[in-house]
């Protein structure tokens, strides 16, 4: 396969450049499109490293659609290396449209998440609706290339579907639901990135930004909601069904954090703090009137008409435990490091019958030089699952097992690209290319993410109506069912 790269940031560099270049790939070959800004960034990255990407560079950044002069250089692109697929890895306020493009160019398509987002979506109802609507559009040209055979593959960068730890878990679900009938009654899903933001920062910082009034939940965000979906769904079929959803949320944005954290606490815990600082506390809450959401709470109850099968809580939080000490970030990889720590937790009750716990715990920032309890508690590499059953009653069940991640899967990636996640996100580009190649449905297919779009336009929805003092639940209608 002859492939397109759009965007060549941190996460592409990190992920999708470093494997498209082993010979194992199934990349023929590959070229690059990002805007004019990173070409100094990105030339030096593929010098260094004598990675072979032929790269491409616009002034385009129109949000909502691919302007002529981009339209050309893609065409002219997509004819000169024969291209077969694209992966598009841009700024979430891109994603719409080069995939829109992608798909009328009869392009096969690997994206990240979300599926799209908005300027604004966080503060605008019209906004976050378009949500669903921008994913029916891509929906339904998808379907129609496929049904002309001009297009296989449409896949999204869930790479938790492909981790082994969250394939067990939704396996052992299914095996007791098969036993007993019984749904997932319940779900915690907590995830926090540690990105602590300074204030100027969160003003000027346009990487995963809160400026252009998005955040958390159209960050990593999105991949908490697709595994609520996707571990419920594993436990339904048959008479047990879910067609709706109330959802209510919460946001903490940066009017809000400069109360928990004030530029005098700043200044106690860092003497040069004004040496970097731009900005009064006071012109710091007018200028983030209406940015982006650093943390979401959202409650969520699955329905099969009006009556609740299951309870579910999300909780997506930026402002969590860092390992920064720091007052300036120039420089520094703001993709994984920034002192960026990750923790995160599932808890899944299937009724009497089984619990499940996955827990991923980091403490310290990523270092690929330390190989020293990798997958204890705190650990880079730390994941374990916990599967407590119903042994009295099934006896055949032992009441208590875990599983470590170094029991289930084997390292891929090397260096500052190595981690579970990582390596799961591998297995999310393996997936794709086969997928394109053997003409078979992959395990992320855009069609499955139709709940999880639903769920993140209902998040922003529920907090901008409580935010007008409307009603803040939001029930959603599921146009297909959970069962398999």
């Amino acid at each position: 396969m002859n492939i397109l790269v759009i965007g060549v940031g941190y996460h592409a560099r990190r992920i999708y450049v470093p494997f498209l270049m082993r010979k194992d790939s199934g990349a023929a070959s590959v070229c690059g499109l990002d805007i004019l800004s990173q070409k100094d960034v990105i030339e030096p990255y593929l010098e260094k490293n004598k990675y072979s990407v032929e790269m491409y560079y616009t002034n385009d950044v129109v949000q909502d659609i691919v302007s002529e002069d981009l339209d050309n250089l893609l065409k002219s692109i997509k004819e000169k290396h024969s291209i077969d697929a694209v992966i598009i890895s841009t700024e979430p306020l891109m994603h719409f449209k080069y995939a829109k493009w992608a798909l009328e160019n009869n392009l096969n398509v690997l994206m990240d998440k979300p599926i799209s987002t908005e300027r604004d979506v966080s503060t605008d109802l019209r906004k976050a609706k378009k949500l669903v609507s921008d994913f029916e559009e891509l929906a339904t040209i998808y379907r129609q290339k496929k049904e002309q055979g001009k297009v296989r593959t449409f896949s999204l960068m869930s790479q938790r579907r492909f981790h082994a730890g969250y394939l067990l878990a939704r396996n052992k679900i299914k095996e007791v639901f098969e036993k007993t009938n019984c749904p997932v009654t319940s779900i915690q899903i907590s995830h926090s990135d540690g990105q602590w933001r300074f204030p100027t920062e969160i003003i000027e910082q346009d990487y995963h930004p809160y400026n252009q009034g998005y955040g958390k939940a159209s960050h990593s965000g999105y991949h908490s909601l697709d595994m609520v979906n996707w571990f419920v769904e594993a436990a339904l079929g048959g008479e047990k069904n879910i067609d709706n959803a109330d959802v209510f949320s919460s946001f903490v944005r940066p009017n809000d954090f400069i109360q928990q954290l004030t530029l005098d606490d700043y200044r106690k815990l860092f003497p040069n703090f004004d040496e970097f600082n731009k900005y009064s506390e006071e012109d710091f809450t007018k200028i983030t009137k209406g940015f982006g959401e650093l943390d979401v709470f959202s409650n969520i109850v699955f329905k099969q008409g009006s009556t609740a099968l299951c309870l579910g809580s999300v909780n997506l939080i930026h402002n969590g435990f860092s390992q920064r000490n720091w007052v300036a970030a120039a420089g520094r990889d703001l993709y994984k490091g920034n002192g960026r720590i990750r923790q995160e937790s599932h808890f899944i009750e299937q009724g009497p019958f089984q619990s499940i716990a996955l827990l991923s715990y980091q403490s310290e920032e990523i270092n690929p030089n330390n190989n020293n309890g990798l997958h204890e508690f705190g650990g880079e590499w730390h994941f374990d699952i916990h599967v407590f059953r119903n042994s009295k009653l099934f006896p055949e069940y032992k009441s208590h097992e875990r599983f470590s991640i170094s029991d289930l899967a084997e390292a891929v990636m090397p260096g500052y690209s190595r981690g579970h996640q990582e390596d799961a996100r591998i297995s999310c580009i393996i997936d794709f290319i086969d997928s394109v190649r053997d003409n078979r449905e992959t395990q992320s297919d855009i069609l499955s993410h139709e709940r999880g779009t639903r769920l993140l336009a209902a998040v922003y929805e529920s907090e901008i109506k409580r935010s007008q003092g409307e009603n803040p639940v939001v029930n959603i209608k599921f146009n297909n069912p959970y069962a398999d």
